[in-house]
């Protein structure tokens, strides 16, 4: 091979690759889905979630701006779905109140990832009472 055609090769490997390291990556994402294993595990309307991150002292807030309690309410498929800024581990709480007064919750973790749509299932099972 000529010199020229070498380094034109070379020259089209570099753009090549340039390219396709500056894919940017996207945000994590969530999406919970509440079922109620005391009625046939049928998904929950209306279920209170929220989504923190954990410490030994109780619910924190990781991020220097803010923005990582997520609080909202399951659709008609019992689900939820939530952005976030960064990767990180987070505890999540369902809960939906009952006719008699009580709570019945359940809990779950999210592992979130950039580029990923982190799936978790939480059963409400229990009542609050009970703790």
């Amino acid at each position: 091979m000529k010199i020229g055609t070498k380094i034109l090769w070379l020259l089209m490997l570099t753009v090549s690759l340039g390219v396709i390291s500056c894919k940017k990556t996207e945000t994590p994402k969530a999406r919970i889905t509440v079922l109620n294993r005391l009625d046939e595990n049928k998904p929950v309307e209306k279920a209170l979630v929220t989504v923190y991150a954990n410490a030994p002292e109780g619910k924190v807030d990781p991020y220097p701006d803010g923005d990582i309690t997520r609080t909202g309410v399951t659709n008609s498929n019992g689900q939820i779905d939530f952005d976030f800024p960064v990767a990180n581990i987070l505890s999540v709480i369902a809960e939906l109140p009952v006719s008699d007064g009580d709570t019945l919750f359940g809990t779950g973790v999210l592992r979130l990832a950039d580029d990923e749509t982190y799936e978790e299932t939480v059963f409400l099972s229990q009542y609050k009472s009970q703790f």
